[in-house]
């Protein structure tokens, strides 16, 4: 860089891009490389490692002075090392990002101008594609009717989505993921970052809660590819479902317009049934049985059918594990 192009960097604001990583030495180096690419040239990174055993303080260190290594006994989960990196950032935005996800050269340059065109947008979030080692897939949006229809209504370009048009969206299909937005860092700041309590589901609730504050803009353009492979897909749907579930219900009593109440309530009750389904197919029938009560009264003829059927699937299941468990003698 030439002084005068380091004087232009600097006069521009601060980003900062949080990087949590857990032996993440498979992919990190190419993760980092990415983000050193950016266009935008004034970044700081924070790779929060979350207590790695492999060689990822090795691969920090062989990056540019601009990435900043920070270590922590392992959590557990992606909520704590963010937390950690956001009470550490310098900037005036902040972006967090996966150790084994792929940043495309514009994404924080085209980002941070669309907070120049739209001072009152609480975050700007991106489009993104999944890949596999062996494929690309189609980008994320052409799977979300919603906000493709969006797309589609107001043109190619980016465009400002009302709080409330937001909402409404992301409670019918999440179209952003953790990696995505780029957030002023004092609103995150101030709304407690992500919660610890959440082992899944826990960027959606960060998301909800900042989309509460105020509008949101939407870009179209791919932004990062986020990888997919088998230790970030999850194998267990309980666990996912119970930290849907656990996500949803806090919105509900932090949410302060009636109608999302409601649309939050309706979303708990229909995700419930879909769990206890799991529990019932995994034998787990006293949590089936619990989770049975707490999903009355039923809203709607479907529903009352639905539980209807649940119950006695639950009790014929029963009765089923009672007589495989009885002596033969005692059934005789």
């Amino acid at each position: 860089m030439t002084d005068s192009e380091v004087t232009s960097a600097m006069e521009l604001p601060l980003v900062t891009v949080i990087i949590p990583a857990f032996n993440a030495e498979d992919y990190l180096d190419e993760t980092l490389s990415s983000i050193e690419a950016q266009t935008y040239p004034n970044i700081e990174i924070i790779v929060v490692d979350d207590g790695s055993t492999d060689s990822t303080p090795e691969i920090v260190n062989g990056h540019t002075s601009r990435v900043r290594y920070i270590r922590q006994d392992n959590s557990g989960s992606c909520s704590a090392p963010r937390n950690l990196g956001l009470r550490h950032a310098a900037g005036e935005f902040i972006t967090f990002f996966d150790a084994d996800d792929i940043m495309l050269p514009h994404k924080v340059e085209h980002q941070v101008e669309q907070f120049f065109s739209y001072p009152e947008a609480v975050f700007v979030t991106s489009n993104y594609r999944n890949f596999t080692e062996n494929e690309k897939s189609a980008d994320h949006f052409s799977s979300c009717p919603l906000i493709a229809e969006k797309c589609l209504e107001i043109g190619p370009g980016p465009f400002l989505l009302p709080s409330q048009s937001c909402r409404n969206i992301l409670l019918e299909e999440n179209f952003t993921i953790a990696s995505s937005p780029l957030f002023r860092r004092s609103l995150v700041f101030n709304e407690g970052g992500f919660d610890e309590s959440l082992r899944a589901c826990e960027d959606f609730h960060l998301i909800y809660r900042i989309a509460m504050k105020g509008p949101v803009v939407v870009l179209p353009e791919v932004a990062f590819e986020r990888r997919l492979h088998d230790l970030n897909m999850s194998g267990d749907p309980e666990r996912m479902m119970s930290n849907f579930l656990l996500s949803r219900m806090d919105l509900i009593h932090q949410e302060t317009e009636q109608i999302f109440r409601k649309k939050l309530k309706k979303l708990v009750r229909h995700m419930k049934r879909e769990l206890q389904t799991q529990l019932i197919r995994k034998g787990k029938l006293k949590a089936a049985v619990s989770l049975y009560g707490q999903t009355f009264p039923p809203c709607s003829r479907k529903e009352i059918k639905h539980d209807v059927f649940q119950g006695t699937k639950i009790v014929l299941t029963a009765l089923k594990f009672r007589d495989v468990e009885q002596p033969e003698s005692v059934q005789n």
